[in-house]
């Protein structure tokens, strides 16, 4: 899902390992909400008073403020990151657009180069802000809480760990469908974008021979194409992100049934079943999180391809050449030039003679 020339970034090393830290308490404040939480409400069961419970009340209320925290602070360095390497990736494509000249507009088509020089790179840094974060709350947050689950009770750590690699199974295979869909999304919106920019620009000589009204069908042809495929994009999407909250919620049911069950017949402790009936909605948090946003990751990660394409692109070495300065005797001699444009002689027989003074 991580677009490989995302690691090439500068300072992405460090970026993920601020954020592997990050995610690492995340799970830790989300675990001491869930420990004082179930403390304070084990200890009210139990008929203690209520001014006993005040230190684990602290504790929750400590614990999600201080996540609240980790949260806000990796927003804003994301936010940063991803804002200044999308500048940074406009001024390269700029760069290589200005250098190369009209060959790279030529072959991709003006449309589709403007859309990426402002659309595009909209797509990428969303797509830094949203990848990032997720990808690695989904790698390290379920872990510390299944090791927790796994030290109070390893049956429910067990049907935990099962669940867990399903939901992954389920997840790949919706987002290869997803993914085709988006490609074909994203190469359907290049076509209208060179379409409509070319009429645009031609627009006069389409009224001069009397065919504005037939590209004015074909550019409506062409949205209702891109139309569609978006459609069917978001289809996929909203199928994804519904089979996987219910599968999702379907796994925290069947965790609550079982520990409900042995609550019932005396086989675990109250605390124990409370905190890991609290846990287990954090625990698959995170892929839920990821599926939300899927779609919006595949557009930034298509347009992350398509900016990267073009600024890999070989550029022609022209040799310098050195002119030499126009001085009294120098002469500059044409003789016979001619010219042809499309096998069409446009100059012909072209004689000049000039000395310099």
């Amino acid at each position: 899902m991580i677009d490989k020339q995302i690691m090439k970034l500068p300072g992405m090393k460090q970026l993920l390992g601020l954020l592997a830290g990050l995610s690492f308490l995340q799970a830790l404040f989300i675990i001491g909400q869930a420990y004082g939480l179930a403390r304070a409400i084990t200890g009210l069961w139990e008929g203690r008073p209520l001014e006993e419970q005040w230190g684990w009340i602290l504790l929750f209320f400590c614990s999600f403020i201080a996540r609240q925290a980790v949260i806000y602070f990796r927003s804003k360095r994301l936010d940063d990151y991803s804002y200044q390497q999308a500048a940074d990736l406009r001024d390269q494509l700029l760069e290589k657009l200005f250098r190369v000249g009209p060959q790279i507009a030529q072959q991709q088509g003006t449309g589709n180069v403007t859309t990426m020089v402002l659309e595009g790179i909209n797509q990428v840094e969303n797509y830094l802000k949203l990848i990032l974060a997720k990808i690695m709350n989904m790698s390290i947050i379920p872990w510390v809480i299944l090791a927790l689950v796994f030290y109070l009770d390893w049956e429910s750590g067990l049907v935990l760990l099962l669940v867990f690699p399903l939901i992954i199974i389920f997840m790949i295979i919706l987002g290869y469908a997803a993914q085709s869909k988006a490609e074909k999304q994203y190469r359907t919106f290049q076509l209208l974008s060179n379409h409509f920019i070319d009429s645009l620009r031609g627009i006069d000589t389409l009224k001069l021979f009397g065919v504005s009204k037939k590209y004015g069908k074909s550019i409506f042809a062409s949205s209702e194409r891109f139309r569609k495929a978006t459609m069917a994009s978001l289809k996929v999407g909203i199928l994804s992100t519904f089979a996987l909250d219910f599968f999702t919620t379907l796994s925290i049911a069947v965790v609550a049934v079982l520990l409900g069950l042995r609550l019932i017949n005396e086989g675990i402790l109250l605390f124990p079943a409370l905190t890991i009936l609290i846990l287990a909605p954090e625990y698959f948090l995170p892929i839920r999180d990821f599926s939300s946003d899927y779609h919006a990751t595949l557009d930034g990660k298509n347009a992350m391809t398509a900016v990267t394409e073009i600024l890999h692109q070989p550029e022609a070495q022209v040799p310098a050449v050195t002119v030499p300065r126009w001085q009294e005797d120098t002469q500059l001699t044409i003789d016979q030039l001619a010219f042809s444009y499309e096998e069409k002689a446009a100059l012909r027989d072209i004689n000049l003679n000039v000395t310099g003074f």
